[in-house]
């Protein structure tokens, strides 16, 4: 065979090595890999499983009947008390502070804005480039020749809209000639994207846009924090209520004994121990249910504070020792709404976004202008039997080109970028009538937040007198019933008034707390002394 059958044969068969290999990296379906753990999750999903309540009871479920006599017999010593860990309110917000999973999520945002300032920030490295090439060809007639290409180079975005690329470019051939260049190309945007404002915008963006995720941050850590106030003065009208509602059932313990006492000395009817054994059933109830408020109450608490020593499965109960201490105060609404205009991070956030749609109508308009971009070249180079005398070629004797262009782009019409102008035009406009809104309705909140706390106010002075008055007419129903001129349920009622009143006092004391912090709250800040500080989220071991 010839070398031309040769030549021909070995073209047929690269060209079809070239065939397997696209056949096999394109054809049929690749197999993916799932965790383990995530597969066996994914074949739960076609499926509702059913539980037997009964079957996961850790002892054995007893009857209604059962339950009632065990209830009875507990009934007797209502007072018995599990563990518990006295805190104060500054003690429950040092912990939610601390521990908060709410408020570490939170944290973490102003980390993530922060990478995207620096990502921004970024776009102005150089970069360090390089590439290497080898070239074999072979002709007709059996000569062949190689060469080899190298470059490396920098490039250096520029801010004001250009590049500065400086490489140098180098060749081998095998025919024993060598080259070596240096060139420094210059390329600049003369309208569209030119000037370091525009081209330092994404940065001023990624700036505000931290800002505005620092506003949000701070208004969640605030309603959190809020929510840690209220949770505890929620806890702690519970336990009040759970010490009335035990009250009341020593008083209708002590009702059902004055009635047996009675029908024993035969001045009272017999069924003066039903209606009174009637009014203990159903102040037993009241105390189930506030036990349950409590526990309840316990575990919101446990959740917002999230402390080691207090998992939300914890037994252990809390006593919220800290008081209420309501003081008639006057405050100016006026001056209350214009700090909340100051204080409230939603009007902060919006600020930081017009800011954004300031740049956004910036860089539309600028989007509007024609392309128009120099381009300026200069290339030294020497040309040697070696690499290295054609660097000496080049520092010593080069040759030296000189490149100058000139580019333009005019979209006609440009309609698109038109558009866009007034796309964000509007979004401007939109987000000031948002602002306005804003403005009104945080107005309205603290007015509303300042009449509720008045009005809580009277609500206490009303309670106090309530109660005092209720006591009273308890202590008479009580005196009638000894001689006679009142039944058991005539007392039961009158103890069910007092129990009222003193619900209502605890209420109204625990709602003026809450007021002080839902009006706090209204104009961005938090109840207390001394600022609250806010690390972002770090990574570890970054």
């Amino acid at each position: 065979m010839g070398k031309g059958t040769y030549r021909r044969m070995a073209k047929v068969g690269w060209s079809g090595l070239l065939a397997v290999v696209l056949g096999l990296t394109g054809c049929g379906v690749t197999e993916v890999r799932q965790r383990a753990d995530l597969r066996a999750l994914a074949e739960r999903l076609d499926a509702i499983e059913t539980v037997r309540l009964a079957e996961q009871s850790k002892s054995e479920p007893v009857t209604i009947e059962e339950a009632t006599k065990e209830l009875a017999a507990q009934a007797a010593d209502p007072n018995e008390m599990k563990p518990a860990t006295e805190l104060t309110l500054e003690e429950v917000r040092v912990a939610a502070l601390k521990n908060n999973l709410g408020l570490k999520a939170e944290l973490i945002d102003p980390a993530v804005a922060q990478q995207g300032v620096e990502e921004a920030q970024a776009a102005f490295e150089w970069i360090l480039f390089g590439s290497g090439r080898y070239l074999h060809s072979e002709s007709d007639d059996g000569d062949t020749s190689s060469s080899r290409f190298y470059e490396t180079g920098v490039t250096a975005p520029l801010q004001t809209g250009g590049s500065v690329v400086v490489s140098t470019p180098i060749s081998e051939t095998s025919g024993g000639v060598s080259e070596a260049d240096v060139s420094v190309r210059y390329i600049q945007s003369l309208l569209r994207d030119a000037g370091a404002r525009i081209n330092t915008h994404p940065i001023r963006i990624a700036m505000y846009s931290k800002g505005a995720v620092d506003a949000t941050t701070k208004l969640g850590a605030i309603n959190i924090l809020a929510g840690a106030d209220i949770a505890y003065w929620r806890l702690y009208s519970a336990r009040k209520e759970l010490d009335v509602s035990r009250e009341q059932h020593k008083l209708a313990q002590n009702q059902l004994h004055n009635a047996h006492a009675k029908v024993e000395a035969g001045s009272a009817p017999r069924n003066e121990i039903v209606r009174a054994e009637a009014g203990l059933a159903v102040r037993l109830e009241y105390m189930i249910n506030a036990e349950t408020n409590v526990r309840d109450r316990e575990r919101d608490l446990k959740r917002i504070m999230n402390r080691p020593d207090m998992p939300l499965i914890s037994q252990v109960g809390i006593l919220a020792v800290t008081d209420p201490d309501p003081r008639g105060l006057d405050l100016d609404a006026e001056q209350l709404a214009a700090a909340a205009l100051a204080n409230r991070m939603e009007l902060a956030a919006i600020e930081f976004r017009l800011a954004q749609d300031e740049i956004g109508v910036e860089l539309a308009r600028n989007a509007l202008l024609p392309r128009l971009d120099l381009d300026y070249t200069y290339l030294a180079g020497g040309q040697s039997h070696t690499v290295g005398r054609a660097f000496e070629d080049t520092f010593g004797d080069p040759a030296q080109d000189h490149h100058v262009g000139l580019s333009a782009a005019i979209p006609l019409g440009n309609r698109a970028a038109k558009a866009r102008l007034r796309r964000v035009r509007l979004q401007r406009v939109q987000r000031k009538v948002d602002r306005d809104q804003w403005r009104q309705r945080i107005r309205q909140e603290v007015y509303e937040a300042l009449d509720g706390m008045q009005q809580t106010w009277r609500r206490i002075l009303a309670a106090e007198q309530g109660l005092v008055r209720a006591y009273r007419a308890y202590e008479v129903e009580q005196s009638q019933f000894q001689l006679g001129r009142r039944n058991s349920t005539d007392v039961l009622i009158a103890a069910d008034r007092l129990a009222d009143a003193q619900l209502r006092r605890i209420s109204a004391f625990v709602d003026y707390e809450i007021a002080q912090v839902l009006l706090a709250r209204s104009t961005g800040v938090l109840l207390g002394q001394g600022q609250v500080p806010l690390q972002p989220a770090t990574l570890e071991g970054k």
